[in-house]
């Protein structure tokens, strides 16, 4: 049989054709496929994945743009002795390998300190309180002695040279001073005149006179301005006699007019007996 006639007039001649043709264009598509997937993957080609640790992004960017990589951050804690943005750990892990525009993954340091709570020392040892204290990452740089009716207590907490209140937000890995009780001794002095000023003066105040300021009590909740309020009660009232080291209670308001009330509690005794005759 002619050849040309099989494949133009027969059925069985189409029909190979049609097949042959088909297989044909499977094969060449086949090949394209994976030569795009080659080209997509880039198949053969790998980059070294450096050791990013310690440095910041933007530093990691520089590097990884220039292997054909690229960084990616996807969490932030914070660890207290790396430097605050720095990377501290990354996946793939360094010296891995990878294809090129692939990201690293990368899990920094905070950018701020975290802040913690300075817990209520009051009362408690000297002993337990450090130990409080160590557990939120405060430090005791020091410790300072001060008359008390309690010894070994600690009466109060300085932070930069400042009292502070239970409650008061610190940055992690601060460090504090605690004042601790010394016991009382057989002394005994007139306790001052607080009435009127304001807590950080009168704190100077009751330290020179060897008392300490005992509950401190606001008639409403301060928020961040506590320079505003003034002493307008203090317990025991100014002038008692009392044995050095004893606490004073203090009471404060932003309305001056508080500083007229009268507090039936406070009155010496000489003063009730003197309104009953």
């Amino acid at each position: 049989m002619d050849i040309k006639k099989f494949w133009k007039e027969t059925f069985a001649g189409f029909v190979l054709k049609n097949f042959l043709i088909a297989i044909g264009i499977i094969v060449v598509l086949a090949w394209i496929s994976l030569f795009y997937v080659d080209y997509y993957t880039h198949h053969g080609q790998s980059e070294l994945v450096p050791d990013l640790r310690g440095s910041y992004v933007e530093e990691a960017q520089i590097l990884l743009t220039k292997q054909g990589l690229y960084a990616k951050v996807i969490d932030s804690v914070y660890v207290r002795n790396k430097r605050l943005g720095t990377i501290i750990d990354q996946i793939p892990v360094a010296n891995s390998t990878v294809k090129r525009n692939r990201p690293i993954y990368l899990i920094i340091n905070s950018r701020k300190v975290r802040q913690v709570t300075l817990p209520d020392v009051s009362d408690v040892s000297y002993r337990q309180a450090d130990a409080m204290l160590q557990s939120i990452g405060i430090s005791v740089s020091n410790v300072e002695y001060a008359p008390s009716e309690y010894k070994d207590l600690v009466t109060e907490v300085k932070y930069h040279g400042r009292s502070i209140l239970q409650g008061t937000m610190l940055p992690e890995g601060s460090s504090v001073v605690l004042v601790v009780g010394s016991g009382l001794g057989n002394a005994e002095g007139a306790t001052p005149a607080l009435k009127g000023i304001r807590i950080d003066e009168a704190t100077k105040i009751v330290e020179s006179s060897m008392f300490v300021i005992g509950s401190v009590e606001y008639d409403v909740t301060p928020s961040g301005n506590e320079a505003d309020y003034i002493i307008y009660r203090q317990r025991p009232s100014a002038g008692t006699f009392l044995p050095v080291g004893s606490r004073i209670d203090i009471f404060l308001s932003k309305e001056k007019s508080r500083m007229n009330e009268v507090f039936e509690e406070d009155k010496k005794p000489e003063e009730t007996e003197e309104q009953f005759f």
